[in-house]
């Protein structure tokens, strides 16, 4: 009677309501099912055919988690871009080789661009592919890009240039990829069916760089009773490039290691009941004792 008041204290609120809620669904369910077995098929052999169903169903529900990880499972770590390194001025100082090249002086300015529309953007790649070296720009809404620049965000958020903390201090110009697994050439049926089984039977996945481009901005005072004026780049200021490669992360891993172990557990007990089982059969086949006088 005095783990009554224990009990009692437990506060039945979201905190604990999943534990009690498992512990509750495994003892009644799996429970009733080893019950019902172990009542059928003796007490162990029924805990072995209850634990090997158990394991069964969990290949199955990992191989769903694997094959649909976004909200289906336990998902692992997001792909996200990565900075590898902060380059001033020239690109023939970045440590990526491919970027040596890279001279963007030419292009149009950023603000035109931006106005283009994707196919429009790779018309212009092409034809300043002498100055981009085998990058390719990419448009403003392209969602890649703004991924890159969030990254980009939150790395001098953190004071790793001075001066650049602010969204206002800088301005971004010019955002360029290169690698990754290839694109289709067309949006033909045969080239869409053919790079969807090359890239999926590819085995391991090229390296794939965005370079990011900004530069010092400052903000005029507005007028009263204006909106507030967007920052615009400081004439003549050195250009900042940010190389970040792309992380493919980790977002099947956890439900492969789910999958793998339930199977090799799933089949550990499959030997133990067919062992079992054949040992069964010789003992059934076994000639019966003698008879002894009494």
């Amino acid at each position: 009677m005095s783990f009554v008041p224990t009990l009692a204290g437990i506060a039945w609120d979201p905190e604990i309501r999943g534990i009690l809620s498992f512990a509750v669904g495994v003892v009644v369910l799996m429970g009733s099912v080893y019950l019902l077995l172990a009542t059928n098929l003796a007490h162990r052999l029924g805990f072995l055919v209850a634990l090997a169903a158990v394991f069964g169903w969990m290949i199955v529900h990992s191989a769903v988690w694997l094959i649909y990880p976004p909200g289906q499972g336990p998902a692992g770590r997001a792909p996200s871009w990565e900075v590898e390194e902060i380059v001033f001025g020239d690109l023939s100082n970045s440590m990526l080789e491919e970027a040596h090249g890279v001279d963007t002086s030419s292009l149009p300015p950023p603000e035109e661009i931006d106005e283009l529309t994707a196919e429009q953007v790779d018309e212009l790649s092409e034809q300043y592919a002498d100055d981009l070296a085998g990058w390719e720009l990419l448009a403003a809404s392209d969602a890649a890009r703004g991924e890159a620049q969030t990254a980009v965000d939150a790395v001098l958020a953190e004071g790793v240039v001075p001066g650049l903390e602010s969204t206002d201090s800088r301005v971004f110009t010019y955002s360029l990829e290169t690698g990754g697994k290839p694109e289709r050439k067309s949006d033909s049926v045969f080239d869409r069916v053919a790079n969807k089984v090359t890239n999926t039977l590819r085995v391991t996945h090229p390296p794939h760089y965005m370079l990011v481009q900004l530069q010092p901005a400052e903000v005029e005072p507005s007028e009263p009773g204006m909106p507030p004026n967007q920052p615009e780049a400081i004439e003549g200021s050195q250009t900042v490039t940010v190389v970040l490669v792309r992380d493919l992360g980790q977002r099947r891993l956890p439900a492969g290691l789910v999958l793998g172990g339930s199977g090799l557990i799933f089949g550990l007990l499959c030997v133990m009941l067919h062992k079992r089982d054949r040992l069964a059969a010789v003992h059934r086949s076994a000639p019966l004792p003698a008879p002894t006088g009494g």
